[in-house]
C-alpha cells in the first residue's frame, strides 16, 4: 500500500485526506478521464496552465493545508481509489471565520453518495479542526447535481450573484449556498436523534 497523509475524516463510503506526491498519477488520470464532465463548470485557467495535468496537482499540493486554503481528496474506502476533491479556499479569520467550498467528482464515481459523504467530512473538519463559522459554496443555477449535493449536505440557498465568475470565457450567474456552524450542529443533533 502506498504511503498516504493522515485521514482528516472517515465515513462509511469515503474518507478525506490531503494529497501527497504519490497521488499524482491517479489524480491526473481521474481529471483527464472526467474532462468533458467537469469542463462546463470550471473557469478557463490562465494561458499556459493545464488544469488537467501536473500544474493542477502541483497547485493542490501547494494549497493542501495552508492558513488560507485546504485541498482534500475524497478516497473510496473499499479500494482507496481517489474519487474527487474538495477545497476550502480563501479562508478568512477574524470576526468572519469563513471559507469558500469547491468540489468536483470524477465522472465514473458520480451519483453514488461519495460527494455527499465527502462534504459531510469536510464540514466536520472545517467547523471542528479549523474552527470556522461559515462555509459558502457558489453554484451555477443549472448545475442540478451540485445544488442537490449542497442541499443534502445542509447548505441553504442564500442568494443570487449575477455574472459572478468567468466560466468557459463568459461571466456566469451563480447561486450562493451557505451553512453556519450553528446550522451544522443542529442538523447533526437532529440526525443523532433519528438514529437513537
Amino acid at each position: 500500500m502506498p504511503p498516504s497523509s493522515p485521514l482528516l475524516g472517515r465515513a462509511s463510503l469515503v474518507s478525506i485526506r490531503h494529497p501527497i506526491e504519490s497521488d499524482r498519477r491517479e489524480f491526473i488520470a481521474l481529471r483527464r478521464a472526467s474532462r468533458a464532465f467537469l469542463q462546463p463548470w470550471e473557469p478557463i485557467p490562465p494561458r499556459g496552465v493545464d488544469t488537467w495535468g501536473d500544474a493542477a496537482f502541483d497547485r493542490d499540493l501547494e494549497l493542501a493545508g495552508t492558513d488560507r486554503s485546504e485541498r482534500m481528496l475524497i478516497i473510496r474506502r473499499e479500494d482507496s481509489a481517489i474519487v474527487g476533491r474538495i477545497s476550502l479556499g480563501e479562508i478568512i479569520r477574524g470576526p468572519l471565520q469563513q471559507a469558500f467550498m469547491g468540489y468536483w467528482i470524477g465522472e465514473r464515481f458520480a451519483g453514488r453518495g461519495y460527494m455527499t459523504q465527502g462534504i459531510g467530512l469536510a464540514l466536520r473538519h472545517a467547523f471542528g479542526h479549523l474552527k470556522l463559522h461559515r462555509i459558502e459554496a457558489n453554484i451555477q443555477p443549472h448545475n442540478q447535481p451540485s445544488r442537490a449535493v449542497a442541499r443534502a449536505s445542509g447548505f441553504r440557498l442564500e442568494g443570487f450573484s449575477p455574472k459572478y465568475l468567468k466560466i468557459r470565457g463568459r461571466w456566469a450567474d451563480h447561486e450562493r449556498w451557505a451553512i453556519t456552524i450553528e446550522q451544522w450542529r443542529a442538523r447533526r443533533a437532529k440526525e443523532r436523534g433519528r438514529t437513537a
